[in-house]
Order: structure tokens, then C-alpha cells, then sequence
């Protein structure tokens, strides 16, 4: 079953709410192609509050690509499935989003800190926003964004920030010199892997770019 969402719905609910235009409100509200879509998004399916789950193609519809979603409800955590064309939209749902600390992970959830009133919030894994594989750059101390649907149910997922420091723990050697710039596998001292360029050395700094696990730059 396909589904549509005109975006003319979008700019009613955002009167009738009286949403602050401003990005300073820490809210988002917009539109995404089924492609687009990616684990912890929430997607208004047809005022219900479903977290995109998985994603998958699952071949062609009349000539169009056509997309699989699996959904979780955010309130009662119901699993359901959704295909999409390509060239439909999603609604994004209106998100709060507040910083948060990383303190540790056990029993598959994530312990987190709120950084202005110091409670304490433990968070599914499964909640996590992006592919499993950035998990692999989470560090004990670092600041994720935790996002909620207010007043109800409160916070529904988590990510981490767009960019975070690390330090470099070693850097494969070269086998043979190229010209131009060239990149080496290297591992950071948490374990996860990055490429870097040639000049970078064991024990320096550098920004990682975490929406594409790439690396930035030197700290």
C-alpha cells in the first residue's frame, strides 16, 4: 500500500500548532523522500508517530523503484512495514531536541545525562538514529542529541553530534608511494576505524565527520 502526504497538510498542522519558524527552537518539521529515510527518523503516517526501523529496496512498482520502511510505533513499539515510490514524501514529525552525556551502555541501553538538570534518562540501543556501524564511534563522556515528541511520549531517539574529536592510536604503514594526497586506514583509540591522510601520526587529534565516518581535519 502506498501512501502520500501533500505538502500543502504540512503547512496547515504547522498553523494550527502555531510552530516558531525559527531553527533556533531546536524543533524540525520537513519532508523527505522514502529514499531519504534513515533508522530513528519519525514519520507521520497519517497522524501516527512511527521511528523508521530498517529501510530496504524491494524492486520496482509500475517503473518506479519502490522503498520498504519497517516502522515501530513510538508510543505502543507495534512493528509494521510500508512501501513507498520513490518519488513520494515523508513527513518528518516535530522534534525537541535537548543535549545530552553519554555515561555508559549495559543491558542494551544507552545511559544518558541530561547536561542542564543532570537527570539521569537510559535509552533503548534501537533508539539510535543513523546505521548501526556509527555506534562504532560512540564514546563514555560524549554529547548525543536526544530527541523527544512532546508532551507525549517524550524522548523517542538519540544520535550522535555531526562531528567529535578522537585521538589517533595507529596508522598502517604505506606499501607503496603514490602521487598526491593519500589516505591510510587508521584506528582510533576507541576501537573504530577511519581513514586519514598520510600526514597524520599516532597520538594527534583529529575531527571525525560522523554523518559519513570520514575524517575533517586535525583538532
Amino acid at each position: 500500500m502506498f501512501r502520500t502526504f501533500a505538502f500543502s497538510r504540512v503547512q496547515r498542522l504547522r498553523q494550527a500548532a502555531r510552530l516558531p519558524a525559527s531553527p533556533a527552537s531546536g524543533c524540525r518539521w520537513y519532508q523527505v523522500s522514502p529514499n531519504s529515510a534513515r533508522p530513528g527518523m519519525v514519520i507521520d503516517l497519517n497522524g501516527s508517530p512511527q521511528i523508521v526501523v530498517s529501510k530496504d529496496h524491494g524492486g520496482t512498482g509500475r517503473g518506479q523503484a519502490v522503498i520498504k520502511l519497517t516502522f515501530k510505533h513510538a508510543v505502543t513499539g507495534a512493528r509494521s512495514q510500508e512501501r513507498f515510490r520513490s518519488n513520494e514524501s515523508l513527513e518528518v514529525m516535530l522534534l525537541v531536541q535537548n543535549e545530552y552525556q553519554f555515561l555508559y551502555a549495559a543491558d542494551g541501553k544507552a545511559h544518558l545525562m541530561n547536561m542542564q538538570t543532570f537527570e539521569e534518562l537510559a535509552m533503548d540501543m534501537d533508539a539510535f538514529e543513523g546505521s548501526k556501524d556509527k555506534m562504532a564511534f560512540l564514546e563514555d563522556g560524549m554529547t548525543v542529541t536526544v530527541q523527544a515528541l512532546e508532551p507525549e511520549p517524550g524522548a523517542i531517539s538519540w544520535r550522535l553530534p555531526p562531528k567529535h574529536p578522537y585521538k589517533v592510536a595507529s596508522v598502517e604503514s604505506r606499501v607503496a608511494r603514490d602521487k598526491g594526497a593519500t589516505y591510510l586506514p587508521a584506528t582510533l583509540e576507541n576501537g573504530a576505524k577511519v581513514s586519514v591522510p598520510d600526514f597524520v601520526k599516532p597520538g594527534e587529534t583529529i575531527i571525525v565527520d560522523l554523518e559519513n565516518a570520514t575524517y575533517a581535519g586535525r583538532a
